[in-house]
C-alpha cells in the first residue's frame, strides 16, 4: 500500500460494506474509533509486514537464482562417451603389468662346480625349439645309409697351406666321375668279393660298404701321371677290423718293383692310421694316433726325388732316398679291402668327400 494511510482507510471501507459489518474480524485490525479518519494498525502486524517486505526480494533472489542453476545444469551437454572410455583406457594401461618395468633379476648363486666340468657332465638347458640346427658333419648309421647332416668345414688342407694348383679329381656331387672304374672282381687277396653294388654316392659324399659276408668295394681313377699331388678328404666310421680302409696310389703297370703308396690305411676298429710306400719287398711307413671317425684330410705329395705325406695340412712322413720312390706313373684308387681273421664281419663303412688332383 506504499505507506499511505488513505489506502487503509479505502481498504477497510471496501471489506466492511461487502461484508455488512462494522467490524473485521480475527487479521489484527481494529475498528476504527468514531470520528477518527485512518484505521489504527497494531504494532505486531506492522513488525510483520515490514518483516516480510525486507525478505521478500531475498526469497525472490534464491528462487531466481534455483531457476537459473537448473536451467544450466539441464542445458550442460551430456559428458562425451568416448572421452570417457579414453580415460578408461588410459587408466588400464597405466596399470597393465606388461607395460610395467621388469622387477630386479635375483642375485646368481656362486657355482658349486668349475664350469668345464658342468658343460661336459649336465644335459643342456636350452629348450629344444630354440636349439641352432646340427651344422656337425655328417654322420652315418653305422652299417646302413649316410646321413644327410652337411658337414661344417673342409678343415685344414695340405692344398691351402701349401698354394698347390687344381688339376682335377672328384667332388661326389651328383654321382661318379666316369673317370672312375668300379672293382667287380675278387677280394684282395681272393678273400670275399670286390662288387660295384658296395660302391655309391649319397649326400655329396661316396659310401664304400662291406657286409657280414665280405662283400665290399673299390675302384681306380683311369688317368696315370707321373708326379703330382693328390689330397683325399675322409673318415673311417667305426666298424669291424676286419675291413681295412686304404687310400692309394697304385702303380700304371708291372709288379711291386714299380712301387705302391699308402698314404692312409687303417683298420675300422683302429685308433691310429698308417702311412706306407712299398718298393719292392721292402716299405718305408710311419704311424699316427689319430680319431679316424672324425673328417681328416689326408695328402700326398710327389715330386721328383721326395714323397711327402700329409694329415691336415701337416706333414708327417717323408722319404728322399731314390730306391723307394716309384719308377713309373701312378693313378689314384680307393679300396675297403677284406682282411678275414675268423668270424663272420659286422658291416662297415667308409667315406670320402672328394678326391683333387693338384699340380
Amino acid at each position: 500500500m506504499g505507506g499511505r494511510s488513505g489506502s487503509a482507510t479505502e481498504l477497510i471501507g471496501r471489506v466492511t460494506a461487502e461484508r455488512g459489518s462494522d467490524d473485521v474480524a480475527g487479521t489484527g485490525w481494529h475498528r476504527l474509533p468514531p470520528g477518527h479518519a485512518e484505521a489504527v494498525v497494531t504494532r505486531d502486524a506492522d513488525r510483520t509486514n515490514s518483516m516480510t517486505r525486507r525478505l521478500a526480494p531475498l526469497a525472490v533472489g534464491a528462487v531466481v537464482m534455483l531457476v537459473a542453476t537448473l536451467v544450466a545444469t539441464l542445458a550442460q551437454p551430456p559428458e562425451d562417451p568416448s572421452l570417457a572410455a579414453q580415460e578408461l583406457s588410459n587408466t588400464v594401461t597405466r596399470t597393465d603389468p606388461a607395460q610395467a618395468p621388469p622387477p630386479p633379476p635375483e642375485p646368481t648363486p656362486e657355482p658349486t662346480a668349475e664350469p668345464q666340468a658342468a658343460a661336459e657332465t649336465t644335459e643342456p638347458t636350452q629348450p629344444l625349439a630354440t636349439r641352432k640346427p646340427e651344422t656337425a658333419e655328417r654322420k652315418s648309421t653305422g652299417g646302413g645309409q649316410a646321413a644327410a647332416a652337411p658337414r661344417k668345414s673342409e678343415g685344414r688342407s695340405a692344398a691351402a697351406a701349401k698354394g698347390w694348383t687344381r688339376a682335377g679329381g672328384d667332388e661326389f656331387n651328383g654321382g661318379l666321375s666316369p673317370l672312375w672304374s668300379p672293382y667287380d672282381s675278387e677280394g684282395h687277396a681272393g678273400n670275399g668279393r670286390r662288387t660295384p653294388d658296395a660302391v655309391s654316392v649319397e649326400n655329396g659324399m661316396l659310401v664304400i660298404r662291406g657286409d657280414s659276408e665280405g662283400n665290399t668295394g673299390g675302384m681306380s681313377w683311369k688317368e696315370d701321371q707321373r708326379f703330382g699331388r693328390w689330397e683325399m678328404r675322409a673318415r673311417f666310421p667305426k666298424g669291424d677290423d676286419q675291413y681295412h680302409p686304404v687310400l692309394i696310389l697304385w702303380r700304371e703297370s708291372g709288379g711291386k718293383e714299380n712301387g705302391e703308396i699308402d698314404f692312409a690305411e687303417t683298420t675300422s676298429a683302429s685308433p691310429d692310421v698308417s702311412f706306407f710306400l712299398h718298393y719292392g719287398s721292402e716299405q718305408e711307413y710311419a704311424k699316427k694316433t689319430l680319431d679316424i671317425t672324425q673328417w681328416h684330410n689326408y695328402a700326398v705329395e710327389w715330386v721328383d726325388g721326395r714323397v711327402t705325406g700329409y694329415i691336415d695340412g701337416e706333414k708327417w712322413f717323408e722319404s728322399t732316398d731314390e730306391k723307394t720312390l716309384p719308377p713309373g706313373k701312378m693313378h689314384a684308387t680307393i679300396q675297403l679291402d677284406y682282411f678275414p681273421e675268423g668270424g663272420s664281419p659286422k658291416p662297415t663303412e667308409m667315406h670320402v668327400d672328394y678326391m683333387r688332383i693338384y699340380r
